[in-house]
């Protein structure tokens, strides 16, 4: 195995801080029980800032809010049984790769801290180097992080002492950033951070709807506001993709493709190496038999999400051909005849179906 080396690729990259996905907070009583002061503040912190905040100003408030928390420390590596419990597919060097460090610590107050500081460095990337999204994509990405920490709040905060405890950290301007000019690789690699921050966002709104619909299937309003969140999310995650590509086709041939590539990174590396992406699928699975007679206004919101999933895939794909996967093979598959994005295709199809409930009623004719 390569001994891969990537922090000379990586100089602007600043490390995302992830729990693992078995140990995020994906229970009401989860977020409630492990709630604390800090996080309190840090999210009362960020929910001050109207939804049309410019990116300079939501940054200093992100900053802020995340000066409350505790910095993870510990550091933490997959267990065997991990490995065996979900496929091992180089996790860790996908991990290392994109700058993702797994820690431990208190999983709501570290979640949040992931959340915070995946926005605060895309935020800060955009400021400084600029971006090209559409002002409704920009939204896609803003509205995705701020639907979680309304989410942390109503579970966590709302109604209880931390509510009424809760102040605001005092704030800057945002001015000490700087302008910079584009790297793609930074720009590819914060793109896929934000991606996976908001895989872990997904796992703990659909967890959440799991026990929301085992333990109390007619709270028809919970299990519709989870459902809603995770669409929300599912888009914002797509979106991140547009965000993470946002440079041209020749500087991905030129500069990020050759990074995934040996000397640099073992053969095959893939974006499909995402062990988060691979337990969300597996909660969804949990979900789905939950989902066969639901109330009508589930149903709506569910089958929502499973368009905010097609329209996610649409953007992996959408990326994926613009950089040539409509005509070439993907790293995982050198050689192959099947074009990177026509495998993206059948990924789409086949996950979504395997999201999609079966109507006992359909199974019978």
């Amino acid at each position: 195995m390569i001994e891969v080396e990537t922090q000379a690729h990586h100089a602007n990259v600043p490390p995302l801080h992830l729990l693992k996905a078995e140990q995020l907070p994906t229970s009401r009583s989860a977020v409630t029980g492990l709630m604390n002061q800090r996080t309190a503040d840090a999210l009362r912190t960020v929910l001050d800032i109207p939804p049309h905040e410019s990116d300079r100003r939501a940054w200093a408030a992100v900053d802020a809010a995340l000066a409350c928390l505790a910095a993870p420390v510990a550091s933490a590596r997959y267990t065997d049984a991990e490995r065996k419990s979900v496929p091992e597919d180089l996790y860790e060097e996908h991990d290392l790769f994109f700058g993702a460090v797994r820690v431990t610590g208190n999983p709501v107050e570290t979640f949040t801290y992931t959340m915070l500081e995946s926005l605060r460095s895309q935020l800060g990337d955009a400021i400084a180097a600029g971006i090209s999204l559409s002002s409704g994509e920009r939204a896609q990405l803003r509205e995705s992080f701020w639907t979680t920490f309304h989410g942390l709040w109503r579970m966590g905060v709302a109604g209880t002492p931390f509510e009424y405890a809760a102040r605001v950290r005092t704030r800057g301007t945002g001015t000490e950033l700087d302008d910079t000019t584009s790297d793609p690789l930074t720009r590819w690699c914060l793109g896929h951070q934000v991606f996976f921050a908001l895989i872990q966002a997904l796992i703990v709104s659909v967890g959440c709807l799991h026990e929301y619909l085992k333990e109390d299937p007619d709270d028809v309003d919970g299990a519709c506001s989870l459902i809603e969140d995770a669409t929300v999310l599912m888009i914002g995650s797509g979106t991140s993709m547009r965000y993470a590509g946002d440079f041209t086709s020749t500087h991905y041939t030129d500069s990020v493709r050759p990074a995934m590539m040996p000397p640099f990174i073992n053969a095959k590396f893939s974006g499909l190496q995402v062990r988060d992406h691979r337990i969300l699928l597996k909660l969804l699975n949990r979900v789905k038999p939950l989902l066969a007679t639901p109330a009508p206004a589930v149903d709506k919101s569910y089958r929502q999400l499973l368009d905010a999933m097609s329209t996610a895939y649409d953007a992996h794909i959408a990326v994926c051909s613009r950089f040539g996967g409509d005509r070439e093979s993907s790293l995982r598959t050198p050689g192959s005849k099947v074009p990177a994005a026509q495998i993206l295709e059948r990924f789409r199809t086949r996950r979504i179906g395997a999201a999609t409930p079966v109507c006992p009623m359909a199974a019978v004719r």
